[in-house]
């Protein structure tokens, strides 16, 4: 397989077929040679598909859907799928996730990514203004293991983090709440605990499963 390429749909309800989709995004995590977050952004009839660290755009296509199925096909983008090839996928939404299964599809460089997977409904992370006497108090050493630890560090009224160990860069923590906050580049959310007395003890990270890692400095 070559670069990246995509379809999709997404929500449901007793308006018409496109209507659903209309101005919703999904994301997951597709690995082509490595791991990468990717948003579905549907608007009208067509839907972009971007990297979720940098909002890179990898694929533009057109979609038609009814109310288990959706058809995608190029306009511009990375894969090699030729702009008359069409694929045709079964969706399967519950709650705020879904499942996307192929039925017809020709162009393997976006079959072999898509077909099988499973999305979550994206929210947009607004950056919240939080006093810099607060973000502060983050900065620290945060590990759930010896051989992972991970930096929070505050410079120019910003909150950054880092794991060389976990592939992580330097990256942006974005502010939701005092407490809660976003990492983009990983999609991932998470949260500063703080004991009894208002010390921040540790760090829970909010992934296909919560991992807590402990402030140890």
């Amino acid at each position: 397989m070559h670069k990246i390429i995509f379809s999709l749909l997404a929500s449901v309800a007793s308006v018409s077929a496109n209507a659903q989709l209309e101005n919703t995004k999904w994301k997951a995590t597709i690995v082509i040679d490595n791991p990468l977050n990717v948003i579905f952004d549907f608007k009208k009839d067509t839907v972009s598909i971007y990297t979720v660290a940098d909002n890179t755009v990898i694929e533009t296509m057109t979609y038609t859907n009814n109310d288990t199925s959706v058809t995608l096909l190029k306009i511009d983008g990375q894969s090699d799928c030729g702009s008359n090839e069409p694929g045709k996928y079964k969706f399967v939404i519950k709650n705020d996730s879904m499942r996307l299964t192929m039925i017809a599809d020709s162009c393997f460089d976006r079959s072999s990514v898509i077909d099988s997977t499973k999305w979550t409904k994206w929210k947009d992370y607004p950056d919240v203004k939080i006093d810099e006497s607060i973000l502060k108090q983050y900065a620290g050493v945060y590990e759930v293991d010896a051989a992972h630890p991970i930096t929070v560090s505050f410079e120019d009224g910003v909150l950054y983090i880092e794991g060389p160990n976990n592939g992580l860069p330097r990256s942006p923590f974005t502010p939701v709440t005092a407490t809660k906050f976003f990492l983009r580049i990983a999609a991932v959310e998470m949260d500063f605990i703080k004991d009894a007395n208002g010390n921040i003890v540790s760090l829970i990270s909010h992934e296909a499963k919560d991992y807590e890692l402990k402030k140890v400095r």
